[in-house]
């Protein structure tokens, strides 16, 4: 079975979140054909799929074996992450950061079946061949040092997303402004 330390799981939190923002930032570039810094936080991080690869690991390393466990469970898990935190971003600073309702079968257009569906070949990806040489890299590090970059890693990213936090609730009260006005 698989046992990390705490300071274990942060490092492969914010290991998914870089790699997320590599991921999505390209992606979307590409498709604007100019740069496009995706997320939330001002840091190359998107939270979001280091909270995904963490809730997809819990749900799939037991039944790693199994694609097709893997592929449903990790669909699912992926997919409530999705939608719960499109809610919660839309309510907290009434933005989408991404919008599925083009798309066939969304719900509320937080999530769709073709981004769920890839979300479970993710997961396989994930737990079958990326978590293996990042596994191997994490817990080839010495605990105590493993617990000094989580929390330097920690503190820095709780910086980052109180000071983004604060800069996306100004610019609601701006907006909000503005709209009053006109």
């Amino acid at each position: 079975m698989y046992s990390y330390s705490a300071s274990q799981w942060l490092l492969f939190f914010f290991i998914y979140c870089f790699f997320g923002w590599i991921w999505e930032s390209c992606y979307v570039s590409i498709k604007k054909g100019k740069w496009v810094n995706r997320g939330f936080l001002r840091g190359p991080i998107l939270p979001i799929y280091g909270s995904g690869a963490i809730i997809v690991l819990l749900a799939t390393l037991p039944v790693r074996d199994n694609l097709i466990l893997t592929f449903i469970l990790g669909m699912i898990a992926a997919t409530l992450l999705e939608y719960f935190t499109g809610e919660a971003m839309e309510a907290l600073f009434h933005v989408r950061y991404w919008d599925y309702s083009n798309q066939p079968f969304n719900l509320n257009g937080h999530i769709c079946l073709t981004s769920s569906i890839a979300w479970g070949f993710f997961s396989i990806l994930m737990v079958r061949m990326l978590h293996l040489p990042i596994d191997r890299l994490v817990t080839a590090i010495p605990e105590e040092l493993s617990q000094i970059l989580a929390y330097i890693l920690t503190a820095g990213i709780a910086i980052d997303a109180a000071t983004s936090f604060r800069e996306a609730m100004d610019l609601k009260d701006m907006l909000k402004h503005m709209a009053e006005h006109n």
